[in-house]
């Protein structure tokens, strides 16, 4: 696509920023053998499927007949109509 003859569609998915609430009884806990655990299903993981938990930003250029299409349904899903019930 030329030079500003498009639109630019990034996404962000990243992991919640917000800690669960948790105890200090919790947390002593858990220490025990949280980390260890985690730390070993780690060893199992690529460097790319260890930053997708955390984030990943991806880029689209779209053409200006997309544009509106895209904003309407972004994920293009089917939609579907709910009814009343009576």
């Amino acid at each position: 696509m030329a030079p500003h003859e498009h639109y630019v569609v990034r996404i962000d998915v990243f992991a919640d920023p917000e800690l669960p609430a948790v105890t200090a009884a919790e947390l002593a806990a858990a220490n025990d053998g949280e980390m260890q655990k985690l730390l070993e299903q780690m060893k199992h993981m690529t460097a790319e499927e260890l930053q997708d938990q955390v984030f990943r930003r991806v880029e689209f250029r779209i053409c200006p007949a997309c544009h509106a299409p895209f904003l309407a349904n972004p994920l293009g899903k089917p939609r579907t109509v709910k009814t009343a019930i009576n």
